[in-house]
Order: C-alpha cells, then sequence, then structure tokens
C-alpha cells in the first residue's frame, strides 16, 4: 500500500506542472516551396473553388408552372431577404431551393425558423461557397 502511495506521490506533481500556457500561442509558418510546386498548388485550389461542393439546401416548391415558381421565391425573398433563393429546372419541374448549408444542422436550424410560412425539405444540392 505504501509503494502505491509513495508512486503517486512521486508523479503526482508532474502531471499537474506538464502543460504550461507557452503551448497555447499560436505561430505562423511560412511554407518555402518551388515555383512549379507553387503553380500546380494555385492552379489546384482554383479548379476546387469553381466545382463547388456538396452541401444543402431546403426545397421550398416543385410545379411544372414557371410563374408559380417565381411567385413563390419571390414572395420567399420579401419574407426572408437574408436567406438567398434560387430557382432551377429540372425537366418537368420548376424548384425552389434556399440556402446555402455546409452541414445538415445548419439546413434544419433554418427550416425550424421559416416553418410557420414554408413547408421545405432539406435536400443535398451541389453549392458553390466563396469564403
Amino acid at each position: 500500500m505504501s509503494k502505491y502511495l509513495i508512486t503517486i506521490f512521486i508523479f503526482s506533481p508532474s502531471f499537474i506542472f506538464g502543460q504550461n500556457t507557452d503551448s497555447l500561442q499560436t505561430f505562423k509558418t511560412k511554407i518555402e516551396m518551388e515555383i512549379k510546386v507553387r503553380s500546380l498548388l494555385n492552379r489546384h485550389i482554383k479548379l476546387n473553388k469553381e466545382t463547388g461542393l456538396i452541401g444543402w439546401r431546403l426545397q421550398i416548391f416543385s410545379d411544372t408552372d414557371r410563374e408559380k415558381a417565381q411567385k413563390r421565391r419571390k414572395q420567399f425573398l420579401l419574407d426572408f431577404p437574408e436567406i438567398s433563393a434560387y430557382l432551377t429546372h429540372k425537366e418537368p419541374y420548376f424548384k425552389v431551393t434556399i440556402g446555402d448549408f455546409y452541414t445538415k444542422l445548419q439546413a434544419k436550424k433554418v427550416k425550424n425558423e421559416i416553418r410557420k410560412k414554408y413547408n421545405s425539405y432539406i435536400v443535398p444540392s451541389e453549392i458553390l461557397i466563396y469564403d
């Protein structure tokens, strides 16, 4: 029993003082690379920005009548001007989708906010988001 207490007594101060606040600072690192590598990296970044990513949108309307879809989109933009709205056509339907969400959770939050005025469905979508 005393062996365990001595072991705990000897090693416990090292756990208490094992971390210091100097390790919490952030540092900037400069990466030096050849010109060809830099050009390939820039090309990769450019290509990925143009294609977008798979995110989430809310679909609030789907119908074969374009005018109805445009009216619904305009009405939505009047009700919620801070949320972007899109009109897309995929034969034979015109669909109105809203938002550009990285995660499904973000889409669910907005869905709950607009629930009183609009029925909506969460749909995966290719979206372009520029930071």
